[in-house]
């Protein structure tokens, strides 16, 4: 008669549909294979794949990870393969797919770092910015993460209780590397022309300015009175000039032609006669090179630079005495002659050039530049605070111990409870209900797509604690024989439901400072352990509630 009492009730059938959801959520049918994560220019497969695409077999074998790809290195010819579920053909000529891949994530579930393994990087701006500087850089460090292809990155903006802004990013598979090349780098560009001044008898003479090398303890000149070295420039004609360098009689300048604001595109995949980026096998390594676009108000800099270089011959090649040398983040990358038919000419495609022993190297470094010039240079230096690296087996192992640790104490819970109590109708519906609020809430997770990491498992098993306290309170409010006389059984459950409505607010109000306020892991726990106590006191704790009052109460009433 008690299991028919409870069938009827609307709170366990909200309990059982909770259920119900969170299972469909979890098991619902995903994908498997490699998703590729980024494509050589050099690679077969290049104008078939995209980054992101999920391949799973290749010539009727099943591929799981990324290596079961090695024995089709070697292949030529007809490749097949199922990319995103449908049949694709590739001709390969020479061996070599030139395609870099990871694990497709099984499950529902995201999870973080902490499990998957990855990078987590903590950026600081070195000095006080607006929200919407903040929101620029933010900007700015995505278009280069996604343009170098690195895959399931996250970024939010944090804040500490002092009002410190800062930039957390977490990847999957990035290195130290990539975070010193990509993020902690500022990308200011800038593409100089040289321009050499023969002094004589110590003066000379520029652009109908007189020019004298000045007394200073680094190098410096004076150009009509007024002191200039590498770090202190000039206008001259509307163009910014430096000191470069300073060779025997003759004084070098550097003209600014373009910087980042001129950038108006970078070729990042090559398009027949439109825009060139190759890579090239020399007999010592591999050249990159890739052509950059660039505003007509630079160009026409360019041209006023140019204009009265000097001719040189150069084994049967005619070059200007004027070079384009080119930095960035005040590092020369590059030092390109100009041919002589340039001089005096509006040029809006420079092409930048480079050269790696290694192929995987020139591929990397030429990404990683190209990610840089197209997205601009960060409004703001960045310093990188903390950096934290784990493995996808340590973060395995923390799952696993997580698990581990999980039923070891369920179990636990469930043997004191009974000793405790000396009734198994009430140790058996405290596991349950507690596994139950597991279950709902890793189903919330899938169906929001949040993030589980070690600060979510910390949040669930907290949630999961507070779940069980309200459950002893209610069993001992149910059971409690002081004043029974003056209670009812409805009473006392609805005072235990008071007692827990009003812990359930102060701790998700405890937790609202540190969803608003908290970096990382803070927050992360914070907004689980939130999720947990509201499905606790909306699903999992009232129909506790309903079994106890029936199981027990209505037992202890007869007595």
């Amino acid at each position: 008669m008690e299991w028919k009492n409870l069938i009827k009730e609307w709170k366990i059938w909200l309990l059982v549909l909770a259920i119900i959801i969170s299972l469909f959520a979890l098991l619902a049918p995903t994908s498997s294979g490699v998703t590729v994560t980024s494509i050589s220019e050099s690679s077969p497969l290049k104008d078939d794949l995209r980054v992101g695409d999920i391949i799973d077999w290749i010539n009727e074998e099943t591929i799981s990870s990324p290596e079961d790809l090695i024995k089709f290195e070697t292949f030529t010819g007809v490749l097949r393969y199922n990319k995103n579920n449908q049949l694709t053909l590739t001709q390969i000529e020479t061996p070599g797919l030139g395609i870099n891949t990871v694990k497709s994530q099984d499950g529902t579930l995201n999870f973080g770092m902490d499990i998957i393994g990855g990078t987590r990087v903590l950026l600081e701006p070195v000095e006080n910015i607006s929200t919407e500087v903040m929101e620029q850089t933010l900007a700015t460090l995505q278009t280069r993460i996604n343009l170098y292809g690195l895959k399931e990155t996250k970024f939010q903006t944090v804040v500490d209780i002092t009002g410190k802004n800062y930039i957390q990013i977490e990847m999957a598979g990035g290195s130290t590397r990539e975070i010193d090349d990509l993020l902690a780098k500022q990308g200011k560009f800038d593409g100089k022309i040289s321009k050499p001044v023969d002094l004589i008898g110590g003066k000379g003479t520029f652009w109908n300015k007189t020019i004298e090398v000045g007394n200073c303890t680094n190098d410096c000149v004076i150009i009509d009175g007024e002191t200039i070295d590498n770090t202190s420039p000039i206008l001259i004609n509307n163009i910014n000039f430096t000191l470069w360098k300073i060779e025997n009689s003759t004084v070098y300048l550097l003209g600014s032609a373009f910087t980042s604001e001129d950038i108006e595109s970078v070729c990042i995949q090559e398009q027949a006669g439109i825009c060139a980026s190759r890579l090239i096998k020399r007999s010592n390594g591999w050249e990159f090179n890739f052509q950059v676009f660039v505003s007509e108000e630079s160009a026409n800099r360019f041209a006023e630079l140019t204009r009265d270089a000097k001719k040189i011959v150069d084994q049967q090649n005619e070059y200007l005495d004027a070079h384009l040398i080119l930095f960035l983040d005040g590092e020369t990358i590059d030092e390109l002659s100009i041919a002589s038919g340039l001089a005096g000419q509006a040029y809006r495609e420079p092409v930048i050039t480079g050269f790696r022993e290694d192929q995987t190297e020139a591929l990397a470094e030429k990404l990683r530049m190209q990610s840089i010039l197209q997205s601009g240079s960060l409004p703001v230096e960045l310093e990188v605070i903390k950096v934290d690296q784990i493995s996808a087996s340590l973060g395995q192992g923390f799952i696993n111990s997580a698990i581990l640790a999980g039923l070891g104490a369920a179990l636990a819970v469930s043997i004191v409870i009974f000793i405790r109590y000396r009734k198994i109708k009430i140790a058996l519906p405290v596991l349950l209900t507690s596994l139950s609020e597991v279950l709902i809430i890793l189903g919330a997770a899938a169906i929001i797509k949040y993030t589980i990491d070690l600060a979510a498992i910390a949040g669930i098993i907290a949630a999961v604690g507070t779940g069980v306290d309200s459950q002893i309170m209610i069993i001992d409010e149910i059971l409690m024989r002081e004043g029974e006389q003056t209670r009812t059984l409805k009473q006392k459950i609805k005072r235990a439901f008071f007692i827990i409505m009003g812990s359930a607010t102060t701790t998700i109000a405890a937790m609202i400072p540190l969803m608003i306020i908290g970096i990382g892991v803070m927050r992360g726990f914070a907004i689980v352990a939130t999720i947990g106590v509201l499905i606790g006191i909306f699903i999992t704790r009232p129909a506790f509630g309903r079994i106890a009052e029936v199981l027990i109460g209505n037992v202890e009433e007869k007595k």
